[in-house]
């Protein structure tokens, strides 16, 4: 039940970050090979994140969904660091948008001062 917890509490922050990425992507904001990683690192998180606890648990010889030793911290923290990614992964698109425009803008204000 823990480890069913654990899932629904991370998946939905990961489908999001793959549809941001996924709608970026199809807005040309997002260079291909750009998306092509983000879109491998996120898949790859989904893909941990859903068989890593299994794989342990078959490992260990119990159950599969075994999750008495899946505490409510460990839960807690492993959808931190997830959201943590998430935020930092959002901060750094925000600042290389900002960044374009600044680099656009500065652009644009010496054509026009090289014209006078």
């Amino acid at each position: 039940m823990r480890f069913i917890i654990l899932l629904i509490l991370n998946v939905p922050i990961i489908s999001v970050a793959l549809l941001n990425l996924l709608t970026r992507y199809k807005l040309g904001k997002v260079s291909k090979r750009r998306f092509k990683t983000q879109m491998l690192l996120w898949a790859l998180l989904l893909v941990v994140l859903i068989c890593s606890y299994p794989l342990y648990n078959v490992l260990s010889g119990r159950p599969i969904l075994d999750a008495h030793e899946l505490s409510a911290f460990d839960i807690v923290q492993t959808t931190a660091i997830i959201f943590l990614l998430y935020m930092v992964n959002t901060m750094r698109q925000r600042i290389e948008l900002v960044e374009r425009s600044s680099r656009e803008l500065h652009q644009e204000l010496s054509i026009r001062l090289s014209k006078k």
